[in-house]
Order: C-alpha cells, then sequence, then structure tokens
C-alpha cells in the first residue's frame, strides 16, 4: 500500500468516526426530546359542557381532561356574551358523586369583558372518584349560571 493510499484510508475512517459521533450525538438529542414529550400527561377522556347565558346572548363552557376519574389534568372555564358580563368571576370545580367539592379554582376580572377563560392545571389526586366538573359564572357579585359536564373515564 502507497503513502497516498494510507492518508486516504486514515483519512475516510476519521470522517466516518466525525459522521458516527454525529449521528449518535442527533441520536441522543431525538431521544431526550421523545422522553420530554412522552413526560407529559396522556389523557384517557376528556369532556365538555355549555349553556346559554343572557337570555341565549352568550355562553359559558367548561372543559376537563384526565387520565382516570381521580387524576384529572386540566380544566377550562370560559364565557362569551355580546351584552358583555360586569365585573365577571369564573369559579371551576370538581364534584364527587354527592356534590361535594373536591377541587376548585377561580379568576376574576375587572370592566365589562365579552369573551375570557381561564385554564387550571389539577395537580391533586382525588380523594373520590369525580363525578362532574362545573364552571360557574358571577357577575359583580352574583351568580349568572352554571355549566357542567360528567366525568366519564
Amino acid at each position: 500500500m502507497s503513502l497516498h493510499e494510507d492518508e486516504n484510508r486514515t483519512t475516510r475512517r476519521s470522517r466516518g468516526a466525525r459522521l458516527t459521533r454525529r449521528g449518535l450525538a442527533l441520536a441522543g438529542a431525538g431521544a431526550v426530546l421523545a422522553t420530554m414529550a412522552s413526560a407529559a400527561p396522556a389523557s384517557a377522556a376528556t369532556g365538555e359542557g355549555c349553556t346559554r347565558i343572557q337570555s341565549g346572548a352568550g355562553a359559558l363552557c367548561v372543559e376537563w381532561d384526565a387520565q382516570t376519574s381521580k387524576y384529572l389534568n386540566t380544566i377550562t372555564g370560559s364565557f362569551t356574551s355580546a351584552w358583555g358580563v360586569g365585573n365577571p368571576r369564573l369559579h371551576v370545580r370538581v364534584l364527587d358523586a354527592q356534590n361535594r367539592e373536591m377541587f376548585g379554582r377561580e379568576r376574576s376580572w375587572g370592566g365589562r369583558r365579552h369573551d375570557e377563560g381561564a385554564r387550571f392545571e389539577v395537580t391533586i389526586m382525588m380523594p373520590r372518584d369525580a363525578a362532574r366538573v362545573c364552571a360557574s359564572l358571577y357577575e359583580a357579585g352574583g351568580l349568572l349560571d352554571t355549566a357542567c359536564s360528567p366525568v366519564i373515564t
């Protein structure tokens, strides 16, 4: 083998090693991303319930997603209103079969609002199976209406 052939073979070998290291690094980065994506909780079930408010000029809705009836991921309450809701407060909650509240959060806004929503992460395991998820809308402190959705997983 000539000196020139030996140099070419060494160059090809080192280039191949660099490519292999790059490939491994990219594969490793892909594995990390796949692991991070799979770490997010998967939803086994979702639900939604809406009701009309203000004589049909608007709607109040609640949405949820869960892994089991004891482990909900998120609850979202939202409303739309052509007339607007003055100083609205949105209260979402998880209820058991006896209508006992096991989890609740709320969000409020000032002024007249026409379209708002609030999403809440549920960070606890329920002590009992959830029967329904509800969102109540208050206008200036008074109850406007409530929308519920049964929890079926």
